[in-house]
Formats: C-alpha cells, structure tokens, sequence
C-alpha cells in the first residue's frame, strides 16, 4: 500500500511539475496576448477590411457595389494621384540624401568630443525638441515661411537680398522644396533627424576601439577612417534609415495638410492627402481603400529594393 501511494503521489508531484513547466513557457506570451489583441482590432483588421473594399464602390454606409479592380485602373487614371506619386518620389529622394548626410554628421562630430558629459549635453540638446509635438513644429515653419509676414522673407528684406522674398508655400515653384526644407536640420525631427542621429550615434559607440588605434598605428587620416571603419560598420543602420525614409515620404500628411493642404494646384499633392479627400470629403471609401492598398504595395516594392541594395554591417568586407 505504501509503494503504492508513493509512486500515486510521484506521479501527483510530476503532473504538477508539468503543469508548472507549461505555465512558465505560456506566461510570457499571455502578457503578449493584450497587445496583439489591439494590434489584430486596431491594424490587421481594418487592413484586411480595405482590401476587401477597395475592389467596392463603398460609401462608408449603405452604397457597396463590388466594381473589381475599376477603383485601381480610376487610381492610375487620376492625374491628381499620379502627381502625387511624383511628388512622394522628390520627397523620398530627398529624406533619403538628408538622413544619409545630416544626422550621420552630427553623430560623427559628436562622437569626436571626448568628453562624455559634453557628448550627454548635446545629445540631449539635439533630441529634446522630439518630445515637441510635429503639429507645434509644421506651424512655427507656417510662419516662418509666411508670404508677406513670414521671418524669412523680413530676414531677408533686412539683409537687402527683398528680391528674393516671395510666398513659399503659396508659390508651385518653390512649394514642394519648401515642404521638404520643414525641420531644417532635421536633428529635432523624429522621423527624419533625431532618431537616425540616435541609431548613428549608438552605432559609433558599440565599435570596438581596437579598430580606430589600429587604423591610426596605419597612419588613416579621419576622412580615410570615416570611409574603412565608421561607414561598412554603420551599413545596417543605413539601410534602416533609409527604410524609414521611403516610409515616411510615401505616407507624409500632416505637414502638407496643416502648412497647403496639397496646393497650389497639386504642387504639394500626395497620395495620403487624395486618400483623406476621396474617403472622407468625397465620402468614397471604397477608392479611398484602393489608394491605401497601392501605397502600401508602393512602400513593399520599394523597401525590398531598398533590402536587396544595400548591404547589413555583417556582411560588409
């Protein structure tokens, strides 16, 4: 009777390890579970519903007609859409060339101070206008770029170089580059300065100092270290902001909205700007959807290109 419930209670005491192993290995992922609750209601959800109503003629309500694919060939058909395709191209180029040039600068300067407490203090200096809100930021510039009271315009009368003022959001010529230059330099900007400065910077720091004495014993000048060490090391870095940038230049809305709202004309147009116009100005949901989906494919093709270009720090020679 004894061997009997010795070995009815070892299975007791293993059943009961089991079950305590099992709750170790779930656990984490039931702390996970809210999270991908909100992401599937929030984000996979809603994006699965827009691809089902973009092959509609959907209203928001009552209208829903299945169209097929005339939402996407009305998209291509659009002469505002394809302008604002064109314009998401300048602006992409042109995020890519700033995040590739501006914050890796300021990283590199800033990495050449010495002192860890001056480096803390400008880094601080450098991120601290990130916590601003971007709508506070794109209407400082609204002033600033302002046609007859704007501060760069009086700047410029002041300094007699007046012939040179004119209304840069107001003018197509100069409305585009204008939208581009919001942020100037860009370190205080979280989408296109301050966080690619943070990625630089914290890359810098994590290469072995080995490298640099090695390279100064070999007599590198700081333009031949910056070329052999800091950019192969920074590859993966790159191409993350780069990844970024094509991001945010395909979906940019708030500052073209707030600062011309896509004018003059359709200077400024981009394609997040049609999509909010067409679905909830023009109540077509369903064309609204189709825009979605494009720039969504846009950013896939895109960021695979960008992927299959550019090389990660591990695979670099």
């Amino acid at each position: 009777m004894k061997k009997g419930n010795a070995g009815g209670l070892q299975r007791d005491n293993a059943a009961a390890m089991k079950k305590k192993s099992l709750f170790r290995m779930v656990k984490p992922y039931l702390f996970l579970l809210p999270i991908y609750l909100l992401m599937v209601t929030f984000k996979y959800i809603p994006f699965g519903m827009a691809i089902i109503k973009s092959f509609f003629n959907w209203n928001g309500a009552n209208v829903n007609l299945f169209v097929g694919l005339d939402n996407y060939i009305a998209a291509f058909r659009d002469i505002t859409f394809t302008k604002s395709l064109v314009n998401s191209l300048w602006i992409a180029g042109a995020d890519i060339l700033i995040v590739l040039t501006f914050p890796l600068l300021a990283a590199e300067l800033l990495y050449a101070v010495k002192s860890t407490k001056k480096q803390y203090v400008v880094r601080t200096a450098f991120t601290f206008p990130m916590v601003v809100p971007s709508v506070v930021i794109i209407l400082l510039w609204k002033w600033i770029l302002a046609g007859d009271t704007g501060v760069l315009n009086n700047i410029l009368t002041s300094i007699g170089l007046g012939n040179l003022a004119k209304p840069w959001l107001g003018d197509s010529r100069t409305a585009l580059g204008s939208i581009i230059a919001i942020g100037f330099p860009w370190l205080g900007s979280a989408s296109l300065g301050g966080l690619q400065f943070l990625l630089y910077f914290g890359a810098l720091q994590n290469i072995s100092k080995d490298m640099f004495e090695a390279a100064e014993i070999d007599g590198a000048n700081i333009f031949q270290r910056f070329i052999k060490i800091d950019l192969p090391m920074l590859a993966s870095q790159m191409k993350l902001t780069v990844t970024l940038a094509i991001i945010n230049a395909v979906q940019v809305f708030d500052t073209v909205y707030i600062l011309t709202k896509g004018g003059p004309g359709t200077a400024t147009i981009t394609p997040s700007v049609v999509l909010y116009e067409q679905g909830f100005t023009y109540r077509k949901m369903g064309y609204a959807s189709a825009i979605g989906v494009i720039m969504f494919a846009i950013i896939m093709v895109l960021t695979v290109i960008n992927q299959k270009l550019m090389k990660n720090t591990e695979s670099m020679d």
